[in-house]
């Protein structure tokens, strides 16, 4: 049976750690007798697949309402009635085009995922069958198979813990891509699977029975029961190992399947991929809308003209007309010609515009993956883009949320410096001589390690842990369920204190240069989050009983004996918190044998305590850990990934606020806030970490007095998982979005896969614009990727499942800032440029049939020819904003990464918005006007061929006129280009050269056909090359149309100038103040009155606290067999006797 202590542990957690009720059970027998019924272990994170892609994708597409508006106007153009195009749908031709481009993208990205996930499905693993280990892929798992698991390999599913190497049956995993945590934890086969197990032919006979629960999504919830033998065990999460954990420290476990593929507890804690819009898409189906209803009343406007004229001129015009309207009903005439209209404003919403910009996108993805500055050449890692539309949303991202192992942090602790007798020793070298040992980086010539006051610092080392050793290859290997445990006893080992193991009594066996000598272990006072340190009580080889205690400096400092050297020592640990390092104080305190045995009969009483046992020993624990005698101070450096620091401190300074959520404890995860450069000293840290709602909104509210009290302060919030799914209900969700407006750094720490994604959502539903990016590497970000505007994935050994679920990929967290600053900015600024040009390019072919309406009673008649007419966007103007979109650089980009500033164009919406959208449309209606005006006025009403006297016709006038508006189209890319290659500017010689080539040959070569619609305009363009009224009018035109655009940005820059900071203000403003004006402080409370004010200076001076790095080895229970009760109460039976 298990030990009743561990299954209260294991009752503990389950409550603490989950609010999932689950009702319905999973039965099955061992072996499972096929068929198996159960879902398979083959996973897929894509969106399409062969049934699934075409009805799919047409849905997504179809959500664009340019694509809405297509099939309206096919529809229209089917009807004979009001066709401008006999009937003939001719728009389905492009449409489906542009469906098939936008198809074809989606699918190549979608086979990223595929290849991703067929890569994890076909790992392989060792599956028992028929007396022997198999190597079976992945996806052929099933549940019931019996699996075995080696060293350093992930779990293929969810699996019941059966047998390990390790004699006790215990063995370490790593839940990084689950929860964010680098520390090892431990699992416990049950003893009677274990001692079934140590003979291997057991696997084939074995037949059993498993019932548990149905799979669910509570990660840290497992209870079954199984037949083994005879009997029948419970097992629970003790005994239960998660899919994407893996097995450390131990050579290998076997385990019985029981949740296959999309059943696994953490695909069932994926959110399932979407589709996701970019804000500038979302903007720009807005402004269709407002172009439709713009289109719709120019088609009454001209319907409504032409009925009334047709009412009263049909009977002077029916003789040589013809018109003919059912019985001459001006009604019908009204229908008939808005309908007419509103096949001829087609191309208001320009249909080459979303296969333009799903091409310009899918290549600008290119560029970042073939971006050298964003391919990790130690891993082999080069950027990934899996959402290409999402390129613009990148230049505007607000909010920026983050995981912290793995993302910021390298997983690599170092032991750096240590005080001691209030002296620093450790230089800001580095160690790179022979003799490097693993998690030391010391490196001061000065230090003396058999000193006499560093002995009883290297001996709390070497003893005050935890870690278990494994001789392998004639080498000690340490079993470490933390990281920093494993720097502090490297550290001892370094400076010749050498921890080999433990003896059968689990006593320690320390090798001092030559001598190995016994420290015997009385006593283990556990690390908890409330005391904040751990102690162990020692007897050494002298008979000597002593405590060693190492914890957090404001713990410790009041049991501390006043000594000359605690200011001294305290100095020093200032100085390492500001270097970000991670400390502890180290104490220690002499024992009398009578204080001893007086204390240890406490101690084992309240080992016997199974309910309250935790609380005993804690109390325990404060009768001996005081009158402690100060011994030192240690200092670890959690490193972080390469320039951590100054990514954050440039996207804070661009106006960006950087949120951190993690899986791990509150000290370690300020510690990193502060190594990173995210928290600072002179922050007003708000924590909020009750475990009642009342606890909580005395925080929060707490927090809000402070701020009111001193609104210019900075502010920091911490926010426990446990306190953030109260603060996420009711009332205090009001107070939690109050709170984070005026808080310049967010830290959640405790929280779970869901809350991530949950903190994204906030702000995404309650901060009106806010564009939120989420980033993280393991499978417990996977819901925050998906759920943020943009997700990005961290590329590495654990990353897989980030990176299948994110939008783009990186190797580094550094590279986010090119990512934003480089190619989120440019792709914005470009983007941006394209939609609205491509609306004013097609506006300006459009307006002047409006125009030429007022000389044809807007009759609805035909101006240009029908083939030139369906070559503009296709051939005239599709290539020039191409070319920009891709090539085109307005600041160099070495700039655009270093400079902040320049990416808040897109934070402020600079370059998409009503205003600018609508500033390009009334610029193309104002310079089709004038085209329209002078071609008419220069061709059709003033002579210009002084052979005949006569002047052209209307179908002359329309080549000038269309060979004007393709002139303007490509001008105009040309003026707001910033940069010019002699490429850029043939392709707008050769698209203009087309026009002419193709106006030549349809109106001078081609024999007149009525299919070719060139019979009026035979002869067009040679009487327009002869007219030296046409070069006339193409210089007034040309200057005309552009040459206001510069007045216009003169006045812009007189006027920003006007609005602009005095010059001494502009003076003192840096650009990190400017920011957190700006984007960080969203309001400015109001003063409080005189009796309030006190109230808020009492909270403000609660909330400031001196950071002083406080970190600690792990949390309790990861070592059972250092801590197992009956092996104290064996050891007080041996002592007694």
């Amino acid at each position: 049976m298990n030990d009743p202590l561990l299954e209260e542990r294991d009752n503990q957690r389950l409550q603490r750690r989950t609010s999932a009720i689950v009702t319905t059970q999973r039965v099955f027998k061992v072996p499972v007798p096929e068929p198996n019924h159960y879902k398979p272990n083959k996973i897929s994170t894509c969106k399409y697949n062969c049934i699934t892609f075409l009805p799919k994708n047409l849905w997504e597409q179809f959500k664009k309402l340019a694509n809405i508006y297509f099939i309206i106007v096919a529809i229209l153009q089917s009807i004979p009635q009001i066709s401008i195009s006999g009937g003939v749908p001719n728009i389905l031709m492009p449409l489906t085009l542009v469906l098939s481009v936008s198809a074809v993208k989606d699918l190549l990205e979608d086979l990223k995922r595929r290849r991703s996930d067929k890569e994890e499905n076909m790992r392989y693993t060792l599956k028992r069958h028929e007396g022997e280990w198999v190597s079976v892929r992945w996806q052929n798992i099933k549940v019931g198979d019996i699996v075995k698991v080696n060293k350093d390999e992930f779990f293929p599913a969810d699996i019941l813990l059966l047998s390990s190497s390790d004699v006790k049956g215990i063995c370490y995993i790593e839940t990084k891509n689950l929860d964010g945590e680098t520390n090892l934890k431990h699992k416990l086969a049950h003893k009677e699977s274990h001692e079934m197990f140590q003979n291997p032919a057991n696997y084939d006979a074995f037949q059993s029975q498993l019932r548990c629960e149905d799979p669910n999504p509570a990660i840290y919830v497992f209870n079954g029961l199984i037949q083994i033998g005879n009997s029948t065990v419970p097992v629970g999460n003790e005994q239960f190992l998660l899919r994407g954990s893996s097995l450390k420290n131990t050579e290998w476990i076997t385990g019985l399947v029981v949740y296959t593929g999309h059943e696994s507890k953490i695909m069932l804690n994926s959110s399932k991929s979407r589709k996701k819009f970019s804000s500038l898409e979302l903007q720009m189906n807005r402004q269709i809308v407002f172009i439709f209803l713009m289109q719709l009343a120019l088609c009454s406007g001209c319907a409504a003209y032409y009925a009334i004229w047709f009412k009263e001129n049909k009977d002077q015009t029916y003789m040589y007309l013809d018109l003919d309207y059912q019985n001459n009903d001006p009604l019908v005439a009204f229908v008939i010609q808005f309908f007419t209209w509103m096949l001829i404003f087609t191309n208001f919403v320009p249909i080459s515009l979303i296969v333009t910009l799903e091409m310009v996108k899918y290549l600008q993805a290119v560029f970042i993956a073939w971006d050298l500055k964003l391919y990790y050449e130690p891993n082999d890692i080069s950027a990934g883009v899996q959402s290409s539309n999402l390129n613009e949303e990148l230049g505007q991202i607000s909010y920026v949320f983050s995981d912290k192992t793995g993302t910021l942090t390298c997983n690599i602790m170092e032991f750096r410096k240590i005080s001691i007798n209030g002296i620093s020793y450790g230089t800001e070298d580095r160690f790179t001589g022979p003799g490097k040992i693993p998690h030391v980086d010391f490196v001061d010539s000065r230090f003396d390690p058999r000193e006499e006051h560093a002995i009883d610092v290297m001996i709390l080392l070497a003893t005050c842990h935890t870690i278990i050793t494994e001789e392998k290859e004639g080498k000690i290997i340490y079993k470490a369920s933390s990281p920093d445990e494993l720097a502090l006893v490297n550290c001892a080992k370094f400076f010749g204190y050498e921890f080999i193991g433990r003896d059968s009594n689990l006593n320690a066996m320390v090798r001092i240069q030559e001598d190995i000598i016994k420290i015997q272990i009385l006593n283990v006072l556990e690390f908890t989050s409330d005391r904040k340190r751990m102690s162990v009580v020692v007897r050494l080889p002298n008979g000597k009983i002593k405590i060693f205690c190492k914890g957090a400096d404001t713990i410790l400092k009041p049991k501390l004996v006043n000594s000359d050297v605690i200011d001294k020592t305290w100095q020093n640990l200032e100085d390492y918190a500001n270097e970000g390092l991670r400390t502890l104080v180290l104490a220690s305190r002499d024992l009398t044998e009578s204080e001893y045995q007086e204390w240890n009969a406490k101690f084992v009483e309240a080992m016997q305590d199974i309910l309250n046992r935790e609380q005993r020993i804690g109390e325990v624990g404060e009768l001996i850990e005081t009158n402690l005698s100060l011994l030192g101070a240690t200092a670890i450096e959690d490193k972080l990934q390469d320039k951590v620091p100054e990514t954050i401190q440039k996207l804070r300074n661009a106006g960006v606020k950087v949120w951190v959520l993690t899986g791990d404890k509150m000290e370690t995860a300020i510690n990193i806030g502060f190594s990173c450069n995210l928290l600072t000293s002179d922050m007003v840290r708000i924590i909020v970490q009750g475990s009642h709602t009342e606890d909580v909104t005395a925080e929060l509210n707490q927090g809000i007095k402070a701020h009111q009290a001193e609104p210019n302060v900075k502010f920091a919030l911490v926010i426990t998982g446990e306190s953030l799914f109260k603060a996420m209900r009711g009332d205090n969700k009001t107070l939690l979005l109050k709170v984070t407006d005026f808080c310049n750094v967010v830290l959640a720490c405790r929280v779970t896969p869901q809350q991530k994604a949950d903190i994204v959502k906030l702000i995404k539903d309650n901060k009106k614009g806010a564009k939120t990016l989420s980033i993280g590497d393991g499978a417990n970000d996977v819901n925050m990727i998906t759920a943020a505007h943009v997700g990005i994935g961290i590329a590495g050994l654990e990353g897989a499942q980030a990176v299948r679920a994110s939008d783009y990929s990186i190797g580094q967290f550094c590279y986010l800032q090119r990512l934003m600053f480089v190619h989120g900015r440019e792709s914005y600024r470009k983007n941006s440029t394209l939609i609205c040009y491509n609306f004013y390019k097609n506006v300006l072919l459009v307006m002047p049939l409006f125009f030429y309406g007022i000389f044809s009673a807007f009759s609805g008649q035909p101006f240009y020819n029908t083939w030139l007419y369906q070559l503009y966007n296709m051939i005239f103007t599709a290539m020039p904003i191409c070319i920009y979109a891709m090539f085109d650089r307005e600041i160099p980009y070495e700039v655009l990464e270093s400079e902040p500033k320049y990416y808040k164009i897109g934070l402020k919406g600079e370059l998409f918005s009503t205003d600018v959208f609508w500033a390009w449309i009334l610029e193309a209606v104002l310079q089709s006007a004038i085209i329209v005006g002078v071609c008419v006025w220069a061709i059709c009403y003033v002579s210009g061929l002084k052979e005949t006297g006569l002047i052209s016709g209307m179908w002359t006038a329309s080549v000038l006129v269309y060979g004007m508006v393709v002139l303007y189209a490509n001008i105009k890319v040309i003026l707001f280009s910033y940069s010019h290659f002699w490429f850029s500017l043939s392709v707008i010689f050769i698209s203009v050269l087309c026009f002419v080539l193709s106006a030549a040959f349809i109106t001078e070569i081609l024999p007149m056909l009525s299919w070719l619609d060139n019979y009026e305009g035979k002869g067009s363009l040679n009487k327009l090359i002869v007219n030296p009224n046409t070069y006339i009018s193409i210089v007034v035109l040309i200057y005309g149309g552009f040459f206001i655009q510069p007045i216009i940005r003169r006045f812009k820059v007189l006027r920003d100038l006007a609005k602009s900071k005095p010059l001494e203000a502009v003076a003192h403003a840096t650009d990190e103040e400017s920011s957190v004006s700006s984007e960080e402080s969203d309001q400015v409370p109001e003063a409080l009155p005189p009796d309030e004010m006190e109230t808020a200076q009492q909270a403000l001076y609660q909330l400031r606290r001196r950071h002083t790095g406080f970190a600690f080895s792990g949390e309790a229970g990861h070592a059972p067999q250092l801590t197992d009760p009956s092996f104290f109460f064996q050891r007080n039976f041996t002592q007694g006797s």
